[in-house]
């Protein structure tokens, strides 16, 4: 059985936007799938966008090594081939010895999950998006919004 953990892929340096990379990030994640899957056999599923703004990849982890399975460490790969194919493009994203954060998106323990957390993530930029603008049109879209979070 595969445990699958959802990870939230950002740079360490905060003035790059992975979803700017969404290429490289790819080839780089396929690299260090065959590395893991000989090793552990751990899939690493590619890179994708949500939302014009996250990227996160889904990564299945057998159930018996899923507790102590360190995904920032293994996916160090990742992190080595940017830094190793990529001529260079990512020197001035490194921050100290990183230059990419993997964040593990929880999953609530509750059987009756009606939206999945990577979807309320999307949801809430949504928001925040809304929130940036003042028109009467937006205004009317957060009051319609509010109403039913009330209900």
């Amino acid at each position: 059985m595969l445990v699958t953990k959802t990870v939230k892929i950002e740079f360490a340096n905060s003035e790059w936007r992975a979803v700017e990379c969404i290429q490289d990030l790819r080839k780089a994640a396929k690299s260090a799938s065959l590395n893991l899957y000989s090793k552990y056999d751990v899939r690493i599923e590619l890179p994708r966008i949500v939302n014009d703004t996250l990227v996160v990849m889904d990564i299945r982890i057998p159930e018996e090594i899923a507790e102590t399975f360190s995904i920032g460490n293994h996916l160090r790969g990742v992190s080595a081939y940017l830094m190793k194919y990529c001529d260079g493009r990512y020197n001035d994203a490194v921050v100290g010895n990183r230059i990419l954060k993997y964040i593990v998106i929880p999953v609530p323990e509750s059987d009756d999950i009606q939206i999945p957390m990577v979807q309320r993530f999307s949801l809430i930029s949504e928001m925040a998006e809304l929130l940036k603008n003042s028109d009467s049109m937006t205004n009317d879209k957060i009051a319609r919004i509010i109403a039913i979070m009330h209900e």
